[in-house]
Order: structure tokens, then sequence, then C-alpha cells
């Protein structure tokens, strides 16, 4: 049986209110000698709280090592064992196993969080924001409310976005940045602010960004996703100087971690930032004006002729290495490309 003070202390967590109770709570019950169960719970819940007292308890400092040296066992109060292997499959890209692992269990809140991620991953975006709308709907059943403990929100809010759906998006990311913020815990902070830049005005979304980073700074599952983030919104302001050294201090990160995926996507990025360097402010004007407008208005535009605005843009889709129009309004899209 759970000791009265860690039952309060999950609660509280779970509900993702008054966290310095949570906090007070899950210390003085570490403190004390406590069972196993209850052991692992406050740790959950400092885990969760952002809290690290390495220095001024180095018996508490002791546990929390030995349990987040076991990730299947440094789970939130939510997630369970499969739930954290089909992600950690996810992640190394063995996405064939992360749906076996996923089909052999009941739909739990968790286990329907991770398919989102699976179908997320596959760019299978309306099903990815199902499955993280119904892990909420699960989580609220089981009075687990805290974005710390499952992020269900943003990661609609991400899919949402990317299926096209801009105003649901933007409000499913709002709504976790509140709650967020009133539990207080910087990586739900950082994590949420990073789903609201990518959902809402992009002139807010660099700011966003580089303090979702800084948030993010210990939590190195989200510390990555958001790096590439601030990457991408950098160049989309033309930044593109800070946007490759944002992106290859990322893919050393990655490396460091050695985390296929983002050394992947890092090295990816970081090939396609190098090529808009190499186009000329002409090139790189024209390239921004043909997302919306034909060479002939292009050409009245800049006041060239339709041969030079199709000649900037031949050189454009060689330096790129894009197929036409289509493919370039995608890098421009997602990387952005600012007339000087």
């Amino acid at each position: 049986m759970l000791d009265d003070r860690t039952d309060r202390a999950v609660e509280l967590t779970n509900r993702g209110t008054n966290r310095p109770a949570a906090i007070a709570l899950a210390e003085e019950v570490l403190r004390s000698s406590a069972a196993a169960a209850d052991i692992r719970r406050c740790v959950l819940t400092l885990i969760h709280a952002g809290v690290h007292a390495e220095a001024e308890n180095p018996v508490l400092a002791a546990r929390v090592t030995a349990l987040t040296a076991r990730p299947a066992q440094a789970l939130p109060h939510l997630h369970t064992a499969p739930a954290w292997h089909a992600e950690a499959l996810i992640d190394l890209g063995r996405h064939d196993e992360a749906l076996d692992v996923l089909l052999s269990h009941d739909e739990t809140a968790d286990l329907l969080f991770a398919r989102g991620r699976l179908n997320q991953a596959q760019g299978h975006h309306d099903r990815a924001c199902a499955d993280f709308l119904a892990a909420g709907r699960a989580a609220e059943a089981a009075g687990i409310t805290n974005p710390a403990v499952l992020p269900w929100c943003s990661a609609a809010a991400l899919s949402a976005h990317d299926a096209g759906r801009p105003v649901v998006a933007r409000s499913l990311a709002e709504t976790e940045l509140v709650a967020a913020r009133r539990w207080g815990a910087p990586h739900a902070v950082g994590r949420a602010l990073h789903a609201a830049a990518l959902t809402g005005d992009p002139a807010h979304a660099v700011d966003r960004l580089t303090t979702a980073v800084r948030l993010l700074s210990k939590a190195t599952a989200d510390l990555l996703p958001a790096r590439h983030s601030l990457a991408q919104a950098l160049a989309t302001q033309g930044r593109h100087t800070e946007a490759a050294e944002t992106c290859a201090t990322t893919h050393v990160i990655a490396q460091h971690l050695d985390h296929p995926l983002w050394i992947q996507n890092t090295r990816q990025l970081g090939e396609r930032l190098d090529r808009l360097r190499r186009l000329t402010p002409q090139e790189s004007r024209a390239a921004a004006l043909a997302c919306a407008m034909s060479n002939r208005e292009v050409a009245t535009e800049l006041g060239v002729t339709t041969r030079t605005v199709e000649l900037h843009l031949s050189q454009v889709y060689r330096k790129l290495h894009v197929q036409g129009r289509r493919e370039l309004n995608r890098v421009i899209l997602r990387l952005g490309v600012t007339p000087p």
C-alpha cells in the first residue's frame, strides 16, 4: 500500500496542479524509509516536475540515477514498458517491430500515444492526430491532465498542422501551453512552446523556439526536434548562416547521443541549408516569388524578362536539387527563402 504522501504527490502531478506541493511531498517520502513502490512514484514525480536535487541530497540523487539509468522503468505514471519499447523502436526507425508491439497489447492511453507517433513518423498525419486525441481522452478518463506526463495535446497539434488543419492545430498547441505553464516544469513548457511556435504566428516562431531550446536543454528526447525546428525557422526568416550553425550543432549533439533518426534529419537539413546559401540574391528572390506567381508575374515584379526568370529558376532547381515548381514550393515552405 502506498504512503498517503505518495498518493497525494502523484495526484497533484497527474492533474498538473501545485507543483511545489508535489515536489515537497515527493522529497519528504524519499528522505524516509519508503517502500520501493513509493520511491519509484516519487522519483517520477520529481522527474515530471523537472527537479534535480543531486547537490542537496546524495541519497535522493542515487535513487534518481538508479531509476533513470533504466529507461523502461523511468516512465511517466501513465506509461508502461510496451509503450516505451514501441516509442524506442519508432525513434530507431524500426516501424514494423513497433507495430508488432502495439498490436500485441490493449489500447491504453500510452499505447495510443505511441501509435500516434508511429503514424506521425510514417506521414499519416490525420490518423496520428486521431490517435493522439484518443490518447488524451483515455488519459483524462484516468484523471491525468498534466502535459508533463503525456503531451498528447501538442502532439495532436503538430499532426493537425501537418494535415492542413491550422485552426485546430493552433488551438491544441495553445491549450497545452496554458496547462504546461500552470504546472511550471521547464521541459513541459519547452515542449508546448515548440508546438505553439510551429502552429502559431510565424513572426514569433524564432523567439518561441529559442526559449523552448533553452528550457529543453536537459530533456534530450525533445531537445533535438526543437533545435531542428529552430534551424528551419531561422532559414524561413532568411537567417541562413545562423540556421546552418544551429543545424550543425544539433547534428553533433545527435551524434553524441547516437540517435540515428536525428543524425539523418540534421544531415539532410544541413544539406538543404547549404544549397540555399548557394543561391544568389536574384535567384533567392525569384524562388520566393515563384511560390505564388507565374513566371510572367515574377518578371513584372522584378523588372526583368520572362526569359531571365526562367534562367534564374533553372539555376535554383539545379542548386536545390529539385525537379520543378512543386518540389521547389515544398522546399521553400519548409525552409523559406526570404528575398534580400
